[in-house]
């Protein structure tokens, strides 16, 4: 017979996988949407110029050289030459000596066609940074909450046609649901200027990047905020990082801070990223080579952030990950890319 005591057991060994789990989601959330710091100065420290093949320049015809006008030259009276004498009386004179013809200027050579267009031409732009072409990175997380180990899958999509470029980052894990987002906009000589930001975890937040305004509006019904000078948003940030250091990496070198504008669904904050060095990595996809960045925490509840860029891959980031001080952490590490 079932006592009083014997269903209140049951009910406690039931209630306990439930609350395990709300605990895990909470802190997940803890860990991957910290709100943000507020609003500091932020500087970008270059400029991103796409280097998409450039479109033909069709040079103007060369102008047909003209040649120099022929100047006759002035008449000059020839020398009085002295009657000759006829030995022979009633003998006709001689005949006066005859004008010479003008001298005629020689017309200038023909410029060859190929040297004009080479000269109407426009100089080469010189190319500051490389954007990725499309892929599809997926990957492999773990992690640890309260001693509580689990694992996940993850893919992140980027994707341009040279104008503009969408990415989108998807996290799901059993009983935590999934988190996904998403960011759209152009690809500009500056770099990438994005147009919306999307946070989804139960439902969509959202950023808009007004440019024309100036201003970013949120979709939680916060009042509209100035928008940062090269301002991305919390994804886009990973693509933009990569894109300036593969400009020239040696002028990256240990210790280098890059601090950048990061706009999330609840306001703009300043990223400023560390680089730490060159590491190769023995990922669940294979060895790469890559650099490591790491941003260190602002507040007391947000992790430090750990980011492995791999030139192989168009310098996007093949792991990333969060850490809190009381040991929980998510590790998110490249098992595989597709061309998508």
């Amino acid at each position: 017979m079932t006592t009083a005591g014997d269903t209140a057991a049951r009910r406690r060994r039931l209630l306990l996988p439930v609350l395990l789990a709300l605990l895990i989601h909470l802190l997940v959330l803890l860990l991957v949407n910290p709100r943000p710091a507020p609003v500091a100065p932020t500087t970008i420290l270059r400029s991103l110029i796409y280097d998409a093949p450039p479109e033909p320049v069709t040079a103007a015809p060369a102008p047909r050289p003209r040649a120099a006008p022929t100047r006759r030259p002035r008449p000059v009276a020839a020398p009085e030459q002295p009657a000759a004498v006829s030995d022979a009386p009633g003998a006709a004179p001689a005949p006066a000596a005859a004008e010479p013809p003008p001298a005629v200027e020689p017309a200038a050579a023909p410029v060859p066609a190929a040297a004009a267009s080479a000269a109407a031409a426009p100089p080469p732009v010189a190319v500051q940074a490389v954007i990725p072409g499309s892929l599809r990175l997926k990957y492999t997380l773990r992690g640890e909450l309260s001693s509580l180990s689990y694992q996940a899958s993850g893919e992140l999509l980027w994707a341009h046609d040279g104008q503009n470029y969408e990415a989108r980052m998807e996290v799901g894990a059993f009983l935590l649901g999934s988190r996904v987002q998403h960011s759209r906009g152009r690809i500009t000589p500056a770099g990438l200027q994005p147009l919306r930001f999307a946070d989804r975890v139960r439902q969509d937040r959202v950023a808009e990047f007004d440019h024309a305004q100036q201003q970013i509006r949120f979709s939680e019904g916060a009042p509209p905020v100035a928008l940062p000078p090269d301002a991305q948003d919390q994804l886009s940030v990973f693509v933009q990082l990569g894109s300036l250091i593969s400009t020239t990496p040696q002028h990256y070198p240990r210790g280098t801070a890059i601090t950048l504008p990061a706009v999330g669904v609840y306001g703009p904050e300043s990223w400023s990223v560390v680089v730490e060095g060159e590491e190769t990595l023995g990922l669940p996809g294979g060895e790469l080579r890559t650099l490591k960045l790491s941003r260190a925490p602002t507040r007391a509840d947000e992790p430090r952030a750990e980011i492995w860029l791999a030139p192989a891959l168009g310098w996007l980031p093949v792991r990333i990950r969060l850490s809190q001080e009381n040991g929980d952490f998510i590790d998110q590490q490249w098992r595989g890319s597709e061309t998508p």
